[in-house]
């Protein structure tokens, strides 16, 4: 089962969690590939080959992969 979550821009880490930007005419939903979170702006590089400057406070969707379970024993019977 996927977790999505709210965060603020300034949290936001390169990693293999999709991200969701809504924009005015589209939506980006991509792997942040590089983040740099500077005084006042956060540039983010995505996977798709957009780069979206961002307010830190911007509010970002986070979908984090599934974790995998170790597999359960087997009962005897």
């Amino acid at each position: 089962m996927t977790t999505p979550r709210i965060i603020p821009a300034a949290q936001l880490r390169a990693g293999p969690a999709t991200i969701i930007v809504a924009l005015g005419d589209r939506t980006i939903r991509s792997r942040a590939a590089i983040v740099v979170v500077e005084a006042h702006v956060v540039r983010v590089a995505f996977d798709s080959g957009d780069i979206l400057t961002l307010s830190p406070r911007s509010a970002l969707g986070v979908i984090d992969l599934p974790t995998r379970r170790a597999p359960r024993p087997r009962r005897a019977g």
